[in-house]
């Protein structure tokens, strides 16, 4: 089973109770209170494509599921001006770049400026009804693009339906068994005030429905937010956090999706930064992003790209340098790794051995002029090769997305497949190169069976127990891990996960712990803040479940991401600034701030 999918204009109610077994939950949780969650993501809306990728994977994705997105079928325009009035919504209310560092600014200055949780809780209202009055009184926003008037009157259906939808959770036998000319009078008739109340209503709401409007919300946050609100996800012991670090990673696919409507990468940079050097929070060193085929487009326009080499960027945010702006002087770095999205359309490596007509998306890619023309998985592979040289020769870590999920279509999903990694980390030329292979425990292929346990050969997770076996420097993150949240999925992974680790006896070595937060929020029976059963605490049973012992526990929450991330003091020793330890020391030292705290890794 993959990480749930939000879908577009429908809810999908789900049920279950506690996930693991009884037994399970009865036994004391081993004390874990150093975490290191290496599998995050802090971004809101500005951050990502929201257009692009609404339209082109969760959108074709919904339509074999939800009725209302299969209305549209024939209808795309109609679905489009929806998708879009939606998003540019979303994308006002979430900070840039300028206010966000402008507002972590002023509170450093002066802590009685930092915005509360109360504010924070009347923004998310306000933004709420925001949504809800444009669906009902602002028709003008949806119809900004043309439509035929076919396309129009679906849309008007759509939001009807809508409206419908959402009276209906909160007066459940309205409409019913059919809406009325009456009741359509009540539909378009309601005022701001009465809109403004069921928003209200909805958003404080504790069901599946109230659940995703507040996930949905997240993205309109300040990213250092998100960032507090995960630290708080997993507890205090003391009042000291158990969080030591997070790792967010940002994500670059908008050439494959040709969306462009985003924070561009080196403003995403720029504010992942500022949060990283804050004087007090959670410790925040992410994963810059990373898209073979922007390089590859910079390298075939001969460098003539107006965001410039998108590995001179990786640089810029890995390496610690003073760069002189003026009067001023600009400190680059704080990130620690890289991250790869191959589901997006390319494989970690043998790209060349595909042939251009199989990269038919997006449809500019073969053109000469705008795209890459011919050889395009060769074009791709160098544009790859430059970046595992420089992290290799520099002990930077990469991560990649390896489940079968989130692509424009099935046989780009195939290209995430790990197997491709055994590949690149056979390679004399990247002799160094450290590679975490995120999302791993889902196993797709065997919980479907009702002996999935018969069956875990055939997953992916073999392939990566195969790679961890063979490779000193391959990892695994368990992050998005919802199944365990749920009865009878999470029995199913524990079967499938102890048939893994009875085969792959030193997986307790390289698995990492990871969240995927803020997407996992969105799980019905994700535990809520100040649970006195938090995430990290459900991955400890569900592990324990399992069979690792407390002390494999400790090293897949904590001490597995310290050697993964090169945070140990022999790397520092070994390489000096070239390993993650020394770049952050280096780090704190250009911001004045003291790197003490990382003597918690020795």
């Amino acid at each position: 089973m993959r990480r749930r999918e939000f879908l577009a204009g429908s809810i999908a109610l789900a049920a279950g109770k506690t996930a693991l077994p009884s037994s399970t939950w009865a036994q004391s949780a081993p004390r874990i209170n150093r975490i290191i969650d290496a599998h995050c993501h802090i971004f809101n809306a500005t951050d990502l494509p929201i257009e692009g990728f609404t339209k082109k994977i969760m959108v074709p994705k919904s339509a074999q599921t939800s009725e209302l997105v299969a209305r549209f079928a024939d209808y795309p325009g109609a679905l489009e001006a929806l998708v879009h009035a939606i998003t540019l919504q979303v994308k006002r209310a979430a900070p840039d770049l300028q206010s966000e560092i402008d507002t972590i600014d002023g509170f450093e200055r002066d802590v009685e400026k930092k915005p509360t949780t109360d504010w924070r809780r009347e923004q998310d209202r306000g933004h709420l009804r925001n949504v809800l009055r444009l669906i009902w009184f602002n028709w003008d926003v949806f119809s900004d693009r043309p439509l035929s008037l076919t396309e129009g009157i679906v849309l008007e259906v759509a939001l009807e339906q809508i409206k419908l939808f959402l009276i209906q959770q909160i007066h459940e036998g309205f409409g019913k068994p059919d809406l009325t000319a009456e009741d359509r009078e009540v539909l378009g008739g309601l005022t701001p005030y009465q809109v403004d109340a069921m928003a209200d209503e909805l958003y404080s709401r504790d069901d599946l429905l109230g659940r995703y409007i507040r996930w949905a919300l997240l993205y309109t946050r300040n990213r250092y937010e998100l960032a507090e609100e995960l630290d708080q996800l997993h507890g205090k012991v003391a009042q000291k956090s158990r969080i030591v670090l997070m790792t967010p990673a940002i994500v670059d696919f908008s050439k494959w999706l040709e969306d462009d409507d985003e924070l561009s990468i080196q403003d995403q940079v720029e504010v992942m930064a500022r949060i990283a050097c804050r004087k007090d929070g959670p410790r925040v060193h992410g994963f810059v992003g990373f898209d073979p085929l922007r390089q590859a487009l910079y390298d075939h326009n001969r460098g003539s790209a107006p965001d410039g080499d998108p590995m001179a960027l990786v640089r810029r945010a890995i390496e610690v340098n003073h760069i002189g702006l003026g009067k001023t002087d600009k400190v680059t770095g704080g990130f620690i790794g890289v991250k790869l999205y191959p589901p997006m359309g390319f494989r970690a490596t043998d790209n060349k051995h595909l042939p251009d007509a199989s990269f038919n998306e997006p449809a500019y890619l073969r053109s000469p002029d705008t795209g890459l023309g011919s050889l395009i998985g060769s074009k791709l592979d160098a544009a790859l090769a430059k970046l595992y040289s420089w992290c290799s020769a520099n002990n930077v870590p990469i991560m990649a997305h390896t489940s079968h999920s989130f692509g424009p279509n099935t046989e780009y999903e195939d290209r995430a497949d790990p197997i491709f990694w055994a590949g690149v980390l056979r390679q004399d030329a990247f002799p160094r190169l450290r590679v975490n292979l995120a999302h791993f425990g889902h196993f797709n292929n065997a919980v479907q069976h009702a002996r999935p346990q018969d069956h875990v050969d055939k997953c992916w997770e073999w392939t990566v127990g195969k790679i961890l076996t063979n490779s000193a420097e391959a990892y695994a993150d368990i992050s998005s891990l919802g199944e365990i949240l749920k009865t009878g999925p999470s029995r199913k992974i524990v079967d499938c996960m102890k048939a893994f680790k009875e085969h792959f006896h030193d997986s307790d070595e390289r698995l990492l712990y990871g969240t995927d937060w803020s997407m996992i929020a969105q799980e019905e029976r994700f535990p809520k803040l100040f649970s006195s059963r938090p995430f990290p605490d459900v991955m400890i049973f569900f592990l324990r479940a399992v069979g690792y012992s407390d002390l494999q526990i400790e090293g897949i929450m904590f001490r597995n991401a310290v050697r993964f991330l090169g945070l140990g003091q022999a790397e520092r020793d070994r390489f000096g600034e070239k390993s993650t330890r020394g770049r952050l020391e280096k780090f704190y030292a250009a911001h004045k701030l003291s790197s003490e705290w990382m003597s918690v890794f020795d």
